[in-house]
């Protein structure tokens, strides 16, 4: 899939009959994001950190390729976007969410912050900060419109039809104005940090994927599954390596 994700972005490059390209998922969301589940030689606890940031590399390249893509994207999510589908929206240039859609950062303790660092542009700092640090955070697609993560929520019933008179409104700007808006705009973002952002948190992510502690929660993944793990950890869970506490370092 990711594949041919990728090869349907390349035929879109240059595509001078495009104008506006709708990103959505087909079915009950938007997409789950990755399988966090994978056990034995493909979880991230049992590679290098080197052959790790490969991979994470690989993923980034794809999300950026919607943030260099010649012409506008809008992300229409609906039900569930989860983890690094979220990363999709972020780099979309409009997304419009359903009001009761869901999107979440599972935060569980596996990596070093790949998707808190880059959402901070959207959400702003000290709301980044609370989506990164507590495992299991969501929010609605109204309140993912309302902390500007969203360009607007909408019924769900709503939700495609909005995206498309958005898509034919922007289609009536001259092509090659088009790139030039989108690109004056991706270099001011970019030169405040935000592509480096991306680079920083798959370099952290791959070395926290390391850890003792990653192995720990990787292993309560693999026997309660995502949604038991996050809530074994919130309810007082421990992962924490020997002669270590959890209330170390804070008052």
């Amino acid at each position: 899939m990711l594949d041919a994700f990728s090869d349907t972005i390349d035929d879109l490059t240059g595509d001078e009959s495009v104008r506006c390209v709708i990103l959505r998922g087909e079915g009950r969301a938007f997409s789950v994001g990755y399988d966090v589940q994978r056990s034995g030689d493909k979880a991230a606890a049992h590679r290098s950190a080197y052959s790790d940031w490969t991979r994470l590399k690989r993923n980034l390249d794809r999300w950026l390729a919607l943030w260099d893509l010649d012409k506008p994207v809008i992300a229409a999510v609906h039900g569930h976007c989860i983890g690094g589908a979220s990363m999709l929206c972020v780099c979309a240039d409009i997304t419009i969410v359903a009001e009761d859609a869901s999107v979440a950062w599972p935060s569980v303790p596996l990596g070093g912050g790949l998707l808190g660092p880059v959402s901070l542009w959207l959400t702003g700092m000290k709301r980044a900060r609370e989506l990164s640090y507590i495992a299991g955070s969501s929010m609605t697609g109204t309140e993912a419109a309302d902390l500007g993560w969203a360009n607007r929520a909408v019924p769900a019933d709503r939700l495609l039809e909005d995206a498309r008179d958005t898509a034919r409104k922007i289609a009536r700007m001259p092509a090659s104005l088009l790139r030039l808006k989108k690109l004056a705009l991706n270099r001011v973002m970019e030169t405040q940090g935000f592509r480096t952002a991306f680079q920083f948190g798959a370099e952290w992510d791959a070395i926290a994927h390391t850890t003792p502690e990653n192995e720990a929660m990787s292993e309560q993944i693999r026997q309660r599954g995502l949604k038991g793990a996050i809530a074994w950890f919130n309810e007082g869970g421990s992962i924490e390596v020997a002669g270590q506490s959890a209330t170390d370092g804070y008052l």
